[in-house]
Parts: structure tokens; sequence; C-alpha cells
């Protein structure tokens, strides 16, 4: 599959249906979380931010018109500069292990596509360059994904022990 094979787009309202069907858990308690959000609120919520927040919530179609990544990120209130954050990348499960051709670089997985493609954008709102992810200890896949798009410097999260921060520069 090539970049150009995917239907990138912001969520609308009359997506939460396709959302509420999308599949990326495989049974862990943090897969189960986030397929709960994606599933029941997440649309919502990006949809009503508040300005200030600068929201996006992102998805991905194949060719098919099935979809297959999802992503959220906004400006972590709070924190100064404006600080981008990446609340949500989720994989559905059956597109688990594609591959993405991209225009000067080695193939790379939906994941990184869709972080690319969130830190792309974090970069054309003159977001600042530091930013940062939360990841369940536990998620190994999702700690090497961070590693190879250079979100390496690890910190705990204040608001859960199972969590983790990880931060690093745009690319």
């Amino acid at each position: 599959m090539t970049a150009d094979d995917l239907v990138v787009r912001s969520v609308a309202d009359d997506d939460r249906a396709l959302l509420r069907s999308f599949e990326c858990s495989t049974g862990t308690r943090w897969e189960d979380d986030v397929q709960t959000q994606v599933r029941e609120h997440l649309a919502s919520r990006y949809l009503s931010t508040p300005p200030y927040f600068d929201g996006r919530m992102l998805f991905a179609l194949d060719g098919d018109g099935r979809l297959i990544v999802v992503g959220a990120h906004h400006i972590e209130p709070g924190l100064s500069p404006d600080i981008g954050y990446t609340e949500v990348l989720a994989v559905a499960t059956e597109a688990r292990g594609t591959l993405v051709e991209m225009p000067d670089t080695v193939p790379v997985t939906l994941g990184h596509f869709m972080l690319l493609t969130i830190f792309k954008q974090m970069r054309q709102l003159g977001r600042h360059q530091r930013t940062f992810v939360r990841v369940d200890r536990r998620n190994t896949r999702s700690l090497n994904l961070l590693d190879r798009v250079g979100l390496r410097e690890e910190r705990p999260d204040p608001v859960s022990e199972e969590l983790v921060q990880r931060w690093g520069e745009l690319p």
C-alpha cells in the first residue's frame, strides 16, 4: 500500500457510525480502553473542543473505504509554550502489520504513518517543536513505535503509575 492509497481526513459528525464499528483491541486492557474511547466519545469530544485546545481527530480509510487507523491530538492545557499532545493512536486489528510505502523513505507501519501525519499537522499549525504522548508501560508495541519516531525521553505520568510519558522533538 502507498500513502496515496489512503484517504486521510478529519472526523465529521456523520462518522460516528463508522467509528462505533472500529475494532483495535485484542483483549488487553489498554487496547480495550482505546477502542471504547474511539467508539463512544472521542469524536464528540473533538468535534466540540474549544478552539484554544486546537484539537484534531484524524483517520485513514483504505481503498475499500475501511477505517484502518485513528489518531487524535490537541494542545495540552497548562503547558507553555503550546505543547502538542497525541492522545490517541489506534490501528484496526485487521490492518496491523500493514506497511505504507512513503515517498523518499522506507515503508512504515500504519501507526507510524499516522504519527507522521499528526506531527506534520502539528508543524502546519505552528505548534512548539516539543511533543509528547502517554502510553501504558506494558504496551511494548507502542513504546517501540515511539522509539522509531524519536519520542524517547521517558517521564513518569502524574495521573497514573500505569502510564508513562514519552517526549521528543517533532521530526
